[in-house]
């Protein structure tokens, strides 16, 4: 087995049973260790909890209410540890991508809570006769991945924003790309993760984008998080995802996503067993 094909089944295993299912609106839309749903049941009012779930107070009828509900929870459990990485970011919170908004919570709450969260990432293609493809590398001192590989575009969909607006917004602070250009970019595929991380769990679903590149262009860090860019061929891309864990998951699945797409790679190789299960 290829490193890329140990990584998928080690990093893809989901043990439900380490988990209470989290109800809002007796839908079930998140996942909490057993100890963060001890710890809700001190708030009698709100949480509702059982061996096997926790179910938010259904008094709480209007996303308003619940939001505003939680808001209390997360800063006492943030005040206490049990929720860290603080991001001042909320994120709208339904059980399917365009579905109505449950609540909205801080963003360092969604993995600890196991909620689903919306993601868009951008394959950078340089123009040229040889497919090379630009990647950048985390900062050192970023909360998550610091210091890996990653792709040239990449953030989550915060409250009120589309996929649109943040590929655009973050176009321009991660890679220095103008919206003009960066709205150019082509839909690719869907990513859908479901693991357990340190945080919690990561449910996410990643809207994969191709942005086709002029030659001349040269990507400028807007942001701070971004130590360094790279224009790689993409044979030798391919080889980093699929023979070593420099990049981060995220990351090398929208890229694979993309060879996929253009038929580089193929899902019946077995260096990239367990791969097509993460694309829908």
């Amino acid at each position: 087995m290829s490193v890329l094909a140990r990584r998928l089944a080690r990093e893809g295993r989901f043990d439900r049973s380490r988990f209470l299912r989290f109800f809002v609106a007796g839908e079930p839309v998140g996942w909490l260790r057993p100890a963060l749903g001890a710890r809700l049941a001190r708030w009698p009012d709100l949480f509702e909890s059982s061996a096997a779930d926790v179910h938010l107070a259904s008094r709480l009828s209007t996303s308003d209410a619940r939001s505003e509900a939680l808001a209390r929870v997360v800063r006492e459990l943030a005040d206490e540890g049990l929720v860290s990485r603080w991001r001042n970011e909320s994120y709208a919170i339904s059980t399917a991508p365009a579905g109505p908004t449950l609540f909205c919570i801080e963003r360092a709450a969604v993995r600890p809570f196991g909620l689903p969260s919306l993601a868009v990432h951008v394959n950078g293609i340089a123009a040229g006769d040889q497919k090379k493809l630009w990647i950048a590398r985390r900062g050192p001192t970023i909360p998550t991945d610091p210091g890996m590989l990653d792709n040239l575009v990449g953030g989550g969909v915060g409250a009120g924003l589309s996929v649109q607006d943040v590929l655009v917004k973050e176009a321009w602070e991660e890679a220095g790309i103008e919206a003009a250009l960066a709205r150019s970019a082509t839909r690719g595929g869907t990513v859908r993760i479901l693991r357990e991380v340190v945080e919690g769990v990561q449910s996410e679903t990643i809207v994969v984008h191709d942005l086709a590149l002029p030659p001349d262009f040269r990507p400028r860090n807007q942001d701070g998080e971004v130590a360094e860019f790279r224009l790689a061929p993409a044979e030798e891309v391919l080889a980093l995802i699929r023979d070593t864990e420099e990049f981060t998951l995220d990351a090398a699945l929208v890229t694979l996503d993309h060879f996929l797409r253009d038929g580089a790679i193929s899902p019946t190789d077995p260096r990239y067993a367990g791969l097509p299960r993460w694309f829908t």
